[in-house]
């Protein structure tokens, strides 16, 4: 108990905290695009090859686009979480780093969905990967909520919201377990998914719900 109550101590402003978080997002979706390959060509005016080697990597298009779009409406969502809280304490400190933690990761499951577009498991972590990121946030915008929500916006606050966030994690683990049987109607998932999320949810008058992500 004397270790969980020093997770509630502190009173930390958010300007290192948000600087260092945009800079973890900001290399994920840089190292996202290193996947992307220029195709080899022993012919440098061989337009056809060109365009064989553009087609081939359709699927690196593919997961880097859904990647990318992902993380920046995680990093959005993050941007908003963070104005409803009055200050940080060192378990705010802890589980958003544990959450960018998550967001670090993201591009090796892109990479390898992006090498191996036909294989089940590849195409399934892919899904399990966003879902984990996911109830990651809810859990710091749980936290927030509970915890260092600003007192004007706490009675703004939607009981049910973090319930109706889950929809996110579950769709993305329908499309990890759809990539067992049809690869494409998981991809088609992932990249639906997000777009239903793609701005944090608002209140009537002020925001009602915390930043909802799915």
């Amino acid at each position: 108990m004397r270790l969980f109550h020093r997770f509630t101590q502190g009173e930390l402003h958010f300007g290192r905290i948000e600087a260092f978080s945009d800079g973890i997002f900001a290399v994920a979706v840089t190292l996202l695009v290193l996947d992307l390959k220029v195709p080899a060509l022993d012919d440098h005016a061989d337009v056809g090859a060109l365009a064989r080697g553009l087609v081939e990597q359709l699927s690196r298009f593919l997961s880097w686009l859904i990647s990318f779009i992902i993380v920046c409406k995680f990093w959005l969502n993050h941007h908003y979480l963070l104005g409803f809280a009055r200050h940080a304490d060192y378990g705010f400190v802890w589980l958003n780093a544990i959450f960018l933690m998550g967001q670090s990761f993201i591009p090796f499951p892109t990479a390898m969905v992006g090498e191996y577009p036909g294989n089940s498991l590849a195409v399934s972590l892919f899904g399990c990967v966003f879902a984990i990121n996911t109830l990651l946030f809810l859990l710091l915008q749980a936290y927030v909520v509970k915890r260092l929500i600003k007192p004007e916006l706490a009675a703004l606050q939607d009981p049910d919201a973090l319930v109706k966030a889950l929809v996110g994690p579950l769709s993305y683990l329908a499309g990890a377990v759809a990539a067992w049987f049809y690869t494409p109607a998981a991809f088609i998932i992932y990249a639906l998914t997000p777009l239903f999320y793609i701005t944090p949810r608002q209140g009537r008058a002020k925001p009602a719900s915390g930043a909802v992500v799915e």
